[in-house]
């Protein structure tokens, strides 16, 4: 059983026990849609789970006893909703945690996929049957600020009948020179359509002659102007940019408001932002942009996300419901009458034989296209055949030259095979004779050594015999010298001798 339909059973229960249920269940559906939205992306930030419990409270407000009522207003009062400040852009959309010094609650930015109601989906309808909007544009996704730039400026100026409030980019842009914001340049290819608004005073930017406080679609950095055209359109841009260009504007519009009741809760946060585009469309009553778009609602939330089905439906309000209906049967007329001037045009052509007489001269040529295109195929069969046969031909003679040639490779490969093994014998000969040289170049060394050791022996025995043969003279000198003494000796004793005897 769903929450809505449980919730008229439980009005007897104490108020603590219908607050903790609920905000079970809510704990239940955030945890699921956390999850979910890890995968999917993220659109909205969400201070407490408790949001989901008084959307179902405050839808379903008049089937609910006073004592409910009385709990879905205290709730209303405790639930708070961090909505997109004008700071958040498409880049920081998805999973965030902000930490708050007052409290330890985590905002979550989720998204939540509902469905289109039939005010929505005709909207879409008619703008893509007029080209406004691209056929592919799912209306529960959000828009951004280029893309309902591109589709107002695109609606009013194929739309809108009155000078006065028709927007026409090529008139607008003629002379201009200066870029209305830095953030999009003329590359861009939304440049003509926001450029076309910045020149017709609908939103702030550097041609405007306005204070830059009073900028309520636009963010001053350091660097300058910018546009930010991917991030999301608020409610307050949404309705304030398409009410620029349905009213008519009157001077005593803050005494004219505060005459009338407004009814709604957050009414202070809008007079602190509001533009007179905003002020005027809340003045219309049931007849509003507002009105048309979201419904009856006590919380404007002007710095909410819009939707595209939500775009649609502002850009269908208004003025351009009457012209977009025209233009539709506008269209529907010049197709029936097209289509009966077809009918016309076929029926007379089918009176007069003409478009019997048109076929028959069709298939006459068609007839004589086959049979000139018979006779070309058959021309081109028997030249096939013939090339067929040549290509045979060459293809046998071919066979023989390769085979010829196959021959000749095999005997130039068993050559190769015989200079390879002559090459390897030559290597190792090479080989062999490099080692005999090296042995008769050891050899020839020791011969030479040893060579040299005789010539040294020789001359030492030449010195030897020479000297013997010195020595020799001399011993043969000191014999004769020795034999002469003896000789003297010999005579000097027999002298003595013969004088002793007598």
């Amino acid at each position: 059983m769903s929450l809505p339909s449980a919730i008229p059973r439980l009005f007897w229960l104490p108020l603590f026990l219908l607050a903790g249920v609920g905000t079970s269940v809510a704990v239940c559906l955030a945890a699921i849609a956390f999850f979910w939205i890890n995968n999917k992306g993220s659109s909205y930030r969400i201070s407490n789970p408790l949001h989901f419990v008084h959307e179902i409270l405050t839808s379903n407000k008049t089937n609910i006893s006073p004592s409910i009522d009385a709990d879905s207003d205290l709730l209303d009062e405790a639930v708070t909703v961090t909505e997109a400040s004008p700071a958040f852009s498409s880049d920081t959309v998805g999973r965030s945690v902000t930490d708050t010094s007052t409290s330890q609650l985590k905002t979550e930015r989720v998204t939540v996929s509902v469905a289109l109601d039939s005010t929505q989906q005709e909207a879409l309808s008619l703008l893509k049957k007029l080209k406004i909007i691209e056929n592919d544009v799912k209306g529960d996704e959000l828009c951004t600020k280029r893309e309902y730039a591109r589709w107002l400026v695109h609606l009013n100026s194929y739309l809108e009948r009155s000078p006065k409030h028709r927007i026409v980019p090529s008139i607008l842009m003629a002379g201009s020179v200066v870029a209305a914001f830095d953030d999009v340049a003329i590359e861009d290819q939304d440049f003509v359509s926001i450029q076309a608004l910045a020149e017709a005073g609908i939103i702030f930017s550097k041609l405007s002659k306005m204070s830059d406080n009073s900028a309520p679609d636009v963010l001053i950095d350091q660097e300058g102007l910018n546009f930010f055209p991917e991030r999301f359109i608020f409610r307050k841009d949404l309705i304030n940019w398409k009410a620029q260009l349905e009213y008519e504007f009157i001077s005593n519009m803050g005494k004219e408001i505060s005459r009338r009741k407004v009814a709604f809760m957050d009414m202070k946060e809008i007079s602190a932002e509001a533009s007179p585009g905003l002020l005027m469309d809340m003045m219309a009553g049931d007849k509003s942009i507002h009105r048309k778009v979201f419904g009856q609602m006590k919380r404007f939330q002007p710095s909410r996300p819009s939707t595209k089905a939500q775009a649609a439906v502002a850009l269908t309000s208004g003025k351009m419901t009457e012209a977009i209906h025209g233009e539709l049967q506008r269209l529907e007329a010049e197709n029936s009458a097209r289509f009966d001037m077809m009918e016309e045009i076929k029926s007379e052509l089918l009176g007069r034989g003409d478009i019997e007489k048109f076929w028959q001269k069709k298939i006459k040529e068609v007839r004589t296209r086959g049979l000139g295109a018979e006779r070309s195929y058959e021309a081109a069969v028997y030249d096939l055949k013939q090339e067929k046969l040549v290509q045979e031909k060459y293809l046998s003679e071919y066979l023989k030259k390769k085979g010829a040639i196959d021959c000749q490779r095999q005997l130039l490969l068993s050559l190769k095979e015989e200079v390879n093994e002559m090459l390897e014998r030559l290597s190792s000969e090479r080989i062999l004779l490099t080692a005999e040289q090296h042995s008769l170049q050891n050899m020839r060394n020791d011969l030479q050594a040893k060579q040299e050791g005789i010539l040294d022996a020789k001359s030492i025995l030449e010195s030897q015999i020479e000297a013997l043969r010195i020595y020799r003279s001399w011993v043969e000198e000191e014999a004769r010298k020795s034999q002469t003494r003896a000789k003297f000796l010999e005579e000097v004793t027999r002298r003595w001798k013969w004088e002793k005897q007598g």
